[in-house]
């Protein structure tokens, strides 16, 4: 009996240790995402409906923590940096920023893709530039966001065609700026994103375009989670990554998809060029699937060993350094998503 008191307060030091430790939670969750060319603070699809509904903060309000979001002019390059500055916990990202990152050293990882369908490319000319082909792109000046997964698509086309950036005079510019620098002979081609307007109004050409060449397509972007947050909140890292889950089942629908258009141009697109980008390519719930497949696995590996190859990165890894693999598991499974998506 009196082993049993003298161990009391050791005891009940361990007791509070564990406790302090279980209730451990951050203050603030802070989160990137890319930005629009009007410079708003909104996002679009399924993290957009997210953040709309803010249903981040509904989950967290019970816990006192604020929910931080910070949208990155230069999308995903602009993440990177906030992660080496210490800025953002979570954010969603294109697949070579997220490959150049961790080859450059930055602590982060992926815990689920941001959907399956990847991003569709258009390369747009001035045809004062006389480029007639993929071939005439040689010593032109072509803008292009570098970092981010325009780079890794076009330089993917190059290499199909027997070309390398070497070849060409590559113009770093975020696609805010690309139609002015493409509209006032700043650059002779653009590789772009959806938007196509000056193309609508005769100034540009469309030289080629992803829908028709899908292999050449923007791979799944993905959502991503400093290391030292997920060791230090596990629990707070699942709840997060279960609420954009949300998201993606909500845009999974075939129903709301008119709803992700419209949020989609309220952030600067043009409504005709994302319905055609939306309708035109894989189905809602294939689209906005956001497991880590063992394809996805192969594919980021893939993005790896090419980004080594073509000179975008000097460092090869295995790509499950990329990934952690323990939270997505779970969260489906909780949220009785586990049979949703299903692959054969």
């Amino acid at each position: 009996m009196r082993k049993w008191i003298k161990a009391l307060p050791v005891v009940a030091l361990l007791f509070m240790t564990v406790i302090a430790q279980a209730e451990e939670k951050p203050k603030v969750i802070r989160i990137g995402a890319g930005g629009n060319s009007l410079n708003l603070p909104k996002s679009s699809g399924a993290t957009g409906w997210v953040d709309e509904q803010g249903l981040l903060e509904k989950e967290f309000a019970k816990d006192g923590i604020k929910i931080e979001r910070t949208y990155y002019k230069s999308m995903g390059p602009g993440q990177n940096e906030a992660i080496a500055s210490g800025l953002i916990d979570f954010g969603s990202a294109g697949d070579l920023v997220l490959v150049v990152g961790r080859a450059g050293g930055l602590p982060y990882k992926i815990i689920s893709t941001s959907g399956a369908g990847g991003g569709n490319v258009y390369i747009q000319v001035n045809p004062a530039s006389g480029i007639k082909s993929l071939k005439d792109l040689k010593g032109k000046r072509i803008g292009y966001a570098k970092g981010t997964y325009l780079q890794l698509c076009f330089v993917r086309i190059l290499d199909a065609i027997g070309l390398t950036e070497k070849d060409i005079k590559g113009v770093n510019l975020i696609s805010s700026d690309q139609i002015a620098a493409l509209a006032t002979n700043s650059v002779d081609a653009i590789v772009s994103n959806s938007d196509r307007p000056l193309v609508d109004q005769g100034v540009a050409q469309l030289l080629f375009d992803t829908r028709k060449y899908p292999q050449f397509k923007g791979g799944p972007g993905a959502i991503f989670v400093t290391e030292a947050f997920a060791n230090k909140y596990p629990d707070i890292t699942k709840r997060v990554l279960k609420t954009l889950l949300k998201g993606y089942y909500w845009a999974s629908k075939p129903e709301n998809q008119d709803a992700i258009i419209a949020s989609s141009v309220k952030t600067g697109g043009t409504y005709k060029h994302i319905k055609a980008d939306q309708i035109g390519s894989l189905p809602p719930k294939e689209k906005y699937d956001p497991t880590i497949t063992p394809e996805v696995l192969k594919g980021y590996q893939e993005i790896i060993d090419f980004s080594v190859k073509s000179g975008i990165i000097r460092r090869k890894y295995n790509v499950n350094e990329l990934f952690d693999l323990r939270f997505q598991g779970p969260a489906l499974k909780e949220l009785g998503y586990d049979k949703y998506w299903v692959h054969k």
